[in-house]
């Protein structure tokens, strides 16, 4: 018999980390230390571009280029005052060309996360610009018109878009955040971000007009694909929301379905959401009762479909990382979590809670893939919404506990607080577990080139160097950890000495570097992908 390959994922060995200012200091040195390395590996094996000869951000250097403005975004944190930091900014700036890809905007490729087209250029134009001023510190930037026009095209051209949409010899959703409309929402919610100078301000005000427009037609289109499974298939599986991967099936993972569109699209402003919240709301619920029935798994699709695994994918682009970074989302939203977390007023409705227990447990049984350390199916990426999860019960347990005294004064029936999975739900119990994976994916290559240990063989990315599959992916990991472990050893450093934390310069700095996932966030729009 031939060799059978390395196993979908291995048996998890690893410790959960003790949460204590000891711990924390010494993973917040070495993932610093790791980014440092890391970044002079990209550097060196990523080859600089001389034109646009690639797709988007996904692979290839304009992922690497995006993913090196991040870690200038994020220098402050990862600064040493020991040694002297990369150029992030230069290595950035290196690996975006002048003009524009010789291709047109095409309905199907609108998004700058996988696809061939000018809108990857056009967003690392502006965000170089803004990166060039200091992230907005020295001056207000202008910018060339030509990119402001390809925006303008393509957000027009996704106004018309169908929910599915031609692609070669097939049909294909148009909404996804790989290729579709919700990744070309994601770039127009954080370039609306930045304030530029006058006359850029004034071209700009048309693009910015489209995104309420926009939020409406993604939604519209779940409601269209929802009921396009029900004449197919009947109600028995339908959620309120559903959104096509391919003709005549509905995807749920964040690279490629709904999770992913969902959590772009909550990082809209509140009067753009408003109205949506009630169906996102029971979408999420029924996401989540469709992920507790197994077990906390997110299958592939409905109708089921698989590419032969053992077991569902546990891994962003298909799987409960998804879900996790949706929830994450959801519940920092204060409406949405008060309002709509318990959709039909006659009970309370646990499903979220219990979702995002399962799915930690689902991610951390089955996460340590063999495919390495990447964003999009690997260690890193499935670690990533851990982080999130501490951030909303570090930081946002109120809205949590507002929203069970809204059911309680609402139903007069108080809410199982003391339920299992309930109490599990701490920010350490998920900082322990994401600093685990991310230390560990220190372990996969290219980052580690040394013989595979006995019992685990990581296999070399496609490409290597790249963000959704490769290194630049991993620092990007290991540097928003870094963000975050900083805003935590400096709140149990102040709370210990009686001070408050929230507004201490140290403290804001370090919570406005969580950037949240690239390409899809989670942390709200703050300004670069």
């Amino acid at each position: 018999m031939g060799d059978a390959g390395p196993p979908q994922y291995y048996e998890n060995t690893l410790v959960p980390l003790p949460i204590n200012a000891e711990t924390l200091a010494k993973s917040f040195r070495e993932l610093r230390d790791a980014v440092y390395i890391g970044s002079e590996l990209v550097h060196a094996n990523e080859m600089l571009p001389e034109k646009w000869s690639v797709g988007g951000m996904f692979k290839h250097f304009p992922g690497v280029a995006l993913a090196f403005l991040r870690l200038d975004y994020q220098s402050s944190v990862l600064a040493d005052a020991g040694k002297p930091s990369p150029d992030y900014r230069g290595f950035a700036l290196q690996r975006i060309p002048s003009g524009f890809p010789d291709c047109p905007l095409r309905p199907s490729r609108l998004s700058p996360a996988g696809s061939f087209s000018p809108i990857a250029a056009a967003t690392l134009h502006i965000l170089s610009k803004v990166a060039q001023a200091n992230w907005q510190s020295d001056s207000n930037p202008s910018l060339a018109q030509e990119d402001i026009n390809f925006l303008y095209d393509a957000a027009n051209l996704a106004l018309q878009n169908e929910h599915l949409v031609p692609h070669d010899d097939r049909k294909m959703g148009g909404d996804e955040m790989l290729y579709g409309r919700a990744g070309l929402l994601w770039v127009l919610l954080n370039i609306r971000r930045h304030e530029f100078d006058e006359s850029t301000q004034k071209a700009l005000s048309p693009v910015f007009d489209t995104i309420p427009r926009l939020v409406d037609v993604i939604i519209h289109a779940g409601r269209q694909g929802a009921k396009e499974y029900i004449q197919e298939h009947g109600e028995t599986d339908a959620h309120p929301l559903m959104y096509p991967w391919m003709e005549g099936r509905y995807c749920f993972g964040a690279a490629h379905g709904i999770t992913g569109i969902l959590t772009i699209v909550l990082s809209s402003k509140p009067e753009e959401l408003e109205k949506h919240l009630p169906i996102i709301g029971s979408t999420i619920t029924a996401l989540c009762k469709l992920s507790n029935a197994t077990n906390g798994h997110l299958p592939m699709a409905l109708p089921p479909m698989s590419f032969g695994q053992t077991s569902e994918f546990v891994q962003l682009c298909h799987g409960s990382p998804g879900t996790l970074i949706l929830l994450s989302a959801a519940l920092k939203n204060g409406p949405l979590t008060r309002d709509h977390w318990c959709p039909d007023w006659d009970h309370w409705c646990p499903d979220w809670d219990q979702t995002i227990y399962l799915g930690t447990q689902r991610i951390w049984e089955e996460g340590i893939l063999s495919k390495g350390g990447s964003l999009c199916h690997g260690i890193s990426g499935n670690a990533w919404p851990w982080l999130m999860l501490h951030g909303v019960f570090e930081y946002h347990s109120s809205d949590i506990n507002e929203a069970r005294s809204t059911y309680t004064q609402r139903t007069g029936i108080s809410s199982p607080l003391a339920s299992d999975f309930s109490k599990e739900l701490t920010p350490d119990f998920f900082l322990s577990k994401a600093l685990a994976f991310m230390l560990h994916s220190r372990e996969t290559r290219p980052y580690n080139t040394a013989s595979a240990s006995a019992d685990k063989e990581y296999r070399m990315p496609d490409d290597p160097y790249s963000l959704y599959e490769g290194l630049a992916g991993n620092i990007c990991a290991w540097a928003e950890t870094s963000a975050v472990l900083q805003a935590k050893l400096r709140k149990m450093e102040l709370s210990a000495k009686g001070i408050s934390y929230e507004d201490d310069r140290v403290f804001q700095q370090a919570m406005h570097s969580q950037l949240g996932f690239p390409l899809i966030g989670g942390n709200g729009a703050v300004g670069i992908l």
